[in-house]
């Protein structure tokens, strides 16, 4: 009884202090203010969703990252009259319970999307991220190096490896929790080992491809799994399922490209010039043709023109650095692949929750590639959905988050 009057003493002389002992110092910068505030909370809009927040974080890798984080209200941790009043103001003195389990902000899963090419996390936060926040999943996002928010670790460069993005997305992933034995948590004020949704879009499933094979697979090969270094490199990292949606697959674009070459040339060249000679970014036509499908004189897919021009802008500042495909090519995801299966060598550790996404308007990943895609995942098909490369935006994004809302229900 003694300690409890001393503590709500103390909780009294807190209450009576001048508000102006609490004030925070002011940013100087720009810069400060974006890489130092932390958003526990979001802001709601008039429509009720959820407000994505962008901030620049510094990943463990080494990497300030742009993440963008679209958070619903927290779970509520107690409070009430009687008991309940009394628990909350010195749970700390009573409780018992697993630290884990009083740390846990959220009930559902945290879902970390990865954007492809010529885009960033930019593009998870227009539709996706407020419709599964006001649903109540907690959204992450990471734009990778090369990108106007994520600058490259080496100045000057136009290419970087794949070992770099899985890094910072190693990095981010282990950053999500609010673990207290760990230096690198990112402060989004997730929980203690959220449970954790992987998704990749594009060349984000790649790299996702990559992350797993080092994740999982390096261990396949070594006697000693439960090794000091093992169990530190998954610690944090509470991985309930992936998702890859319009993915490369794990052959990368090389057989790809030789398909579409058979079945059209002109459709070739296009993916060919948007991509390499980047006509994506200046030719309205071919950005259409490859990200969103439809024409403005047919069915422009609720992309207007103006739309268009905005996302032709965010590619030109996401494509600083393009991911360096020669290098990629000696390490792509399908050499250790099973020869006649395509699974990858460590499915039997995966999460059982895998999804792979195809769009049947998808004029950049083929069938064969996202089926390719499936069978490295041990999955017996896509998931098709209505839609064009880019799920995510335009009036049809919804087919893919309802697919996706479908997977994460389904655990």
């Amino acid at each position: 009884i003694t300690t409890l009057m001393l503590h709500l003493l103390s909780l009294l002389s807190l209450l009576s202090l001048d508000v102006n002992a609490f004030e925070v110092p002011f940013p100087s910068s720009a810069s400060e203010i974006r890489s130092s505030v932390v958003v526990s909370s979001p802001i709601a809009d008039p429509s009720g969703l959820p407000l994505p927040v962008t901030q620049q974080l510094p990943l463990g890798s080494g990497t300030k990252a742009e993440v963008i984080s679209c958070l619903p209200p927290p779970k509520p941790t107690g409070g009430g009259d009687g008991d309940d009043l009394f628990s909350a103001l010195f749970g700390s003195l009573l409780a018992t319970e697993n630290k884990k389990e009083k740390s846990k902000k959220y009930d559902k899963p945290v879902l970390a999307f990865l954007h492809g090419s010529f885009h960033a996390s930019w593009c998870w936060s227009e539709k996706y991220m407020p419709y599964f926040a006001s649903l109540g999943y907690p959204c992450v996002a990471l734009s990778l190096q090369g990108t106007g928010g994520t600058p490259v670790v080496e100045e000057g460069a136009k290419k970087v490896k794949i070992a770099s993005h899985v890094a910072d997305l190693d990095a981010f992933l282990r950053g999500l929790s609010d673990g207290d034995h760990d230096d690198n948590t990112l402060g989004l004020e997730l929980g203690y080992d959220p449970q954790i949704a992987l998704i990749g879009h594009s060349f984000g499933g790649l790299t996702i491809m990559k992350w797993l094979e080092q994740y999982y697979g390096e261990d396949n090969n070594n006697n000693n799994n439960n090794n000091d270094d093992t169990i530190d490199r998954r610690r944090n990292i509470n991985l309930a399922g992936v998702a890859l949606a319009c993915s490369v697959p794990p052959s990368g674009n090389g057989p790809m490209t030789m398909r579409f070459l058979r079945r059209s040339i002109r459709d070739s060249w296009k993916i060919t010039a948007g991509f390499v000679l980047k006509r994506a970014i200046t030719d309205k036509s071919n950005c259409r043709d490859l990200f969103f499908g439809g024409t403005t004189e047919d069915d422009d897919n609720g992309i207007s023109d103006e739309d268009v021009e905005r996302y032709q802008s965010y590619f030109e500042r996401d494509t600083v650095a393009t991911i360096d495909l020669g290098d990629l090519a000696k390490r792509l995801p399908s050499a250790k692949a099973d020869v006649r299966s395509g699974k990858a060598p460590f499915c039997d550790r995966l999460p059982s929750k895998s999804l792979v996404i195809a769009a049947r308007g998808d004029f950049v990943v083929d069938e064969e590639g996202s089926r390719e895609s499936a069978a490295y995942l041990n999955l017996e098909s896509p998931v098709f959905v209505d839609s064009p490369h880019d799920v995510m935006l335009g009036k049809k994004w919804k087919n893919g988050a309802d697919a996706i809302l479908e997977w994460v229900q389904s655990w």
